[in-house]
């Protein structure tokens, strides 16, 4: 049974508490193996508390599979009708949308085809069984295209002659093209309609190494090495399921640095390792592919572990003893913060005080060491205040923006920098604690 019930129906308790109970209950109900089969009811909680867990719901990727979850427990009545009406409504909405994603992909594919290019659909509809178990379980808001670098201005034109149009991109291996005119949704649950906007993002690589300051990871994937994947009568070229781990591993260390990871990326992870976690010749597949990377053998550990974790997936041998090998900075890391980070606040939709999220800087750190100078913990990043600068050096050249309000209804980065800044003075208070654990940790193993 789930514990803390006496705590949520008690007086004392904030709604940000209660909420992160819930969000706690929720994935321990989500969990795969263990005795929470059923969720109690929880009358006592507020139906604003509700819907604060069902934006954070939507916000980790996590919406459907709890709702499939109460519906193959018999426990659809735990939250208010209402609400519950707004998850079957955003259901059936996601279940058009990844019908009419399908033809999209089927029609752009069939112009990649004709066109020559040698190409590789990542993620969304190729995860289908492997890692989801039915497609409109998951939202899908972008396609993405792994593309030979010959083929690259060819699928460009392609694109462009779809109607799509580029868009700026951070990696100068990624290239995004959106629909023009396409507006962001304007309410919640909105993203789920089919005629939500969506992007199409081409990929030279898929490790993108000088965004966070990492060891590079070169040519990990290539579109030579692809199977045929078969979908609902639709059939284009995907990784195999060994390239379809990696790169799973890979997605979510990637979001993971970047400060913000869907906890959904954890919980398709320890789905599929329910599937195969048992699969010997597999994970034999899995230790050739990775070979001799520290860095890539310590990210599927994390990976795997944080998935364990949260949704008490079981654990592949070759894991374990992985992970009994990993560092202690990264072991540090995973056994005191990784779960905690999981949780942290959504800087889409609420402030904290003291957020969490920079709390990843201190894995970062240890693979940043990998090709810089070692250090105990770098404070780049910590606070970064450019954005802020910026905005008080326009301020400055024009002081009218004071009382312009259109001006600042388009500065959502203040509220990003204020949230960033108190995130940053939360690793730097962290700071005296990480030093202690990874110092008693090496002196244990001495």
């Amino acid at each position: 049974m789930f514990q803390n019930r006496s705590v949520l129906t008690g007086t004392a308790l904030g709604s940000a508490a209660v909420k992160q109970i819930l969000a706690d209950n929720i994935v321990k109900f989500l969990s795969f193996s263990g005795p929470c089969d059923s969720i109690p009811a929880l009358e006592r909680v507020s139906h604003r508390d509700w819907e604060r867990v069902l934006l954070w719901l939507d916000d980790t990727g996590l919406a459907f599979y709890f709702l499939q979850k109460l519906k193959d427990t018999n426990s659809a009545d735990v939250i208010p009708t209402a609400l519950l009406s707004r998850l079957e409504t955003n259901f059936t909405a996601n279940q058009g949308r990844v019908e009419d994603m399908s033809r999209r992909l089927d029609a752009l594919n069939h112009r990649f085809n004709d066109a020559g290019i040698g190409y590789v659909v990542l993620k969304g509809l190729s995860l289908v069984p492997e890692f989801c178990p039915y497609a409109p379980l998951r939202h899908q808001g972008d396609f993405d295209y792994l593309v030979d670098a010959q083929s690259l201005s060819v699928a460009q034109r392609v694109l462009v002659g779809a109607g799509y149009a580029p868009k700026d991109s951070p990696s100068s291996q990624e290239f995004i093209f959106v629909m023009p005119g396409a507006a962001a949704p304007s309410r919640s649950g909105r993203h789920y309609s089919a005629d939500a906007p969506h992007a199409v993002e081409l990929h030279l690589d898929v490790w993108y190494s000088d965004l966070h300051r990492l060891p590079s990871l070169p040519n990990l994937f290539i579109v030579s090495r692809a199977k045929t994947h078969e979908w609902n009568g639709f059939a284009f070229p995907a990784l195999t399921d060994e390239d379809a781990f990696v790169l799973q591993v890979v997605h979510a260390c990637q979001h993971l640095f970047g400060q913000w990871v869907r906890m959904s990326c954890f919980f398709e992870i320890g789905y599929f390792l329910k599937r195969r976690a048992h699969d010997t010749a597999f994970w034999n597949r899995i230790e050739q592919r990775v070979g001799d990377s520290l860095m890539l053998r310590e990210f599927v550990v994390l990976v795997c572990e944080l998935a364990a974790k949260l949704f008490a997936s079981p654990l592949p041998p070759m894991v374990r003893a992985w992970g009994a090998r990993i560092r202690p900075g990264p072991r540090v890391w995973i056994e005191k913060y990784a779960r905690l980070y999981a949780f942290c606040e959504l800087p889409a939709y609420q402030f904290a005080l003291f957020p969490r999220s920079k709390l990843v800087l201190f894995l970062q750190n240890q693979y940043e060491a990998d090709t810089t100078p070692r250090k105990a913990v770098d404070l780049k990043g910590a606070l970064p205040l450019s954005r802020l600068s910026r905005i008080v050096s326009s301020v400055r050249r024009n002081p009218s923006l004071v009382l312009n309000a259109g001006y600042w209804k388009h500065q959502l980065v203040v509220r990003r920098s204020i949230f960033h800044a108190l995130a940053g003075l939360r690793y730097l208070c962290e700071i005296p604690r990480w030093l202690w654990l990874n110092r008693a940790r090496v002196h244990r193993h001495l």
